[in-house]
């Protein structure tokens, strides 16, 4: 049986540390930003598939940040 990962979204909605730990069951690990994976996508594409503002499409980074300040 294969198990395939999918994508998740981490955000402390309290007051104090976010201390988390995440356990995978693979000796193989990937990580993929999707504020990368969409910087590293032609804007065009972008803008038409999500009717993105050109704000939107400045904001985006191809360098990963894993904490991202809100």
């Amino acid at each position: 049986m294969a198990v395939f990962a999918m994508g998740h979204y981490i955000e402390n909605t309290g007051n104090t540390t976010l201390r988390y730990l995440e356990v995978f069951k693979s000796d193989y690990f990937a990580d993929v930003s999707l504020n990368q994976w969409l910087a590293a996508t032609p804007s065009e594409l972008v803008r038409v598939s999500l009717r993105a503002d050109p704000q939107f499409l400045h904001a985006l980074r191809k360098e990963k940040s894993p904490i991202v300040p809100a």
